[in-house]
């Protein structure tokens, strides 16, 4: 059965205003990695004291791998501007959770409650109060390539340089180089950078297709497969998991645009990528299943 989610959750799902990168940061942290799965960087600005002390003038974070920390970011980013030194310290991942949730009950995926824990963690680091190590050195970023250890922020710099192709990041930055695993995380951050981001997705649609088209949207995208639309229904299908178990879940069905030259994902492979990044923002079970 599709679950019926907080509008809060899904409004930053779907329309995250507190990602990216501020410019001139006081203050970063970071944890996890894009290699892990589980990366978060949250940078901050502080604007003039008042009589509470510093103020968080401007808040922003960058995720990297699982869409789980979409809701947790975007939302701990937006909390904190306006608020001082000492009120930011307060946040920790209940108090995420709970907002996310309403405070009625609601029940989001394990990956989710995972992702507030992380951006916790990033804020605390910047914020100078983590526990365990001490704030971030992010020059080189969240790292991307493990092989020859290359971060985000080193790769971005080289795009906007005008490296626009792996094999041109390759050259100015070693990444991509060894075993070539992250080549698709190297398309994804191409089209981040040179890209404006996708609509916000029609508030008519279904919300599981909304979280669909936000989360799944930019990844196809970035891999040269365009997701043009998703549609939602429930029903009983067969999952496979027992001999002639039928088990009740929703159905979410993507419609795909024509491949752009290049492309580095097939249609079952977009397929495949979707349900994933469903099962972290929506719930396990989730059948996807492209437009006949």
């Amino acid at each position: 059965m599709i679950p019926d989610l907080p509008k809060t959750y899904v409004d930053h799902v779907v329309d995250p205003r507190g990602l990216g990168d501020v410019e001139e940061p006081n203050a970063a942290g970071e944890v996890g990695s894009m290699v892990g799965g589980f990366g978060v960087r949250i940078s901050l600005a502080y604007g003039a004291a008042d009589d509470k002390g510093a103020v968080i003038e401007r808040a922003r974070g960058r995720i990297f791998g699982n869409a789980g920390l979409l809701g947790p970011v975007a939302w701990l980013t937006q909390a904190v501007e306006g608020q001082t030194y000492d009120e930011a310290c307060g946040h920790d991942a209940d108090s995420i959770m709970r907002a996310l949730c309403e405070g009625n009950g609601h029940t989001l995926p394990p990956s989710v409650e995972r992702g507030a824990e992380f951006a916790v963690k990033a804020l605390r680091r910047a914020l100078g109060i983590a526990v365990n190590g001490t704030p971030a050195d992010i020059d080189s970023g969240i790292l991307v390539c493990r092989c020859i250890g290359v971060g985000d922020r080193t790769i971005r710099r080289a795009i906007r340089a005008g490296a626009l192709d792996p094999e041109a990041i390759g050259e100015a930055t070693g990444a991509c180089t060894g075993c070539r695993s992250c080549r698709p995380d190297l398309l994804a951050l191409i089209d981040e950078e040179l890209r404006a981001q996708l609509p916000v997705p029609d508030e008519a649609l279904h919300p599981v297709a909304r979280i669909c088209m936000a989360a799944a949207g930019p990844v196809l995208r970035g891999l040269g497969l365009p997701l043009d639309g998703a549609s939602v229904e429930e029903g009983l299908i067969d999952q496979g998991y027992q001999q002639g178990a039928v088990a009740e879940a929703g159905i979410v069905r993507i419609r795909l645009g024509a491949p752009e030259p290049g492309a580095c994902v097939s249609p079952q492979g977009a397929v495949a990528i979707t349900r994933q990044l469903l099962r972290d923002t929506v719930a396990e079970a989730i059948h996807v299943t492209l437009e006949r």
